[in-house]
């Protein structure tokens, strides 16, 4: 007996978006153990908490703030370093 594999197939770009997925939730588990090692592997109190926030920010993105959350401070603060620069730069 053969099986219809038709029902199977699933669309490239799917795939595409699946594995994308697979690869970015890797790269988060794989910085935030870095982040857990380095906090077990300091001797300052002050660090061990700092690295213990970042490894629970990477795992938990929905909790980090995004542009949408501050509608113009992308361009307010790209505008500073701009004006920042032009000023370096006249010295």
């Amino acid at each position: 007996m053969t099986a219809d594999i038709s029902a199977l197939d699933v669309p490239l770009p799917v795939v595409e978006a699946e594995a994308e997925r697979l690869w970015q939730e890797r790269d988060r588990r794989i910085a935030a153990l870095h982040f857990r090692q380095a906090a077990e592997h300091t001797n300052s109190p002050s660090d061990r908490i700092a690295f213990s926030h970042d490894a629970w920010l990477i795992t938990h993105p929905e909790a980090c703030a995004t542009d949408r959350d501050y509608p113009g401070f992308a361009e307010w603060v790209a505008a500073r370093e701009a004006d920042n620069r032009r000023a370096r730069e006249a010295k």
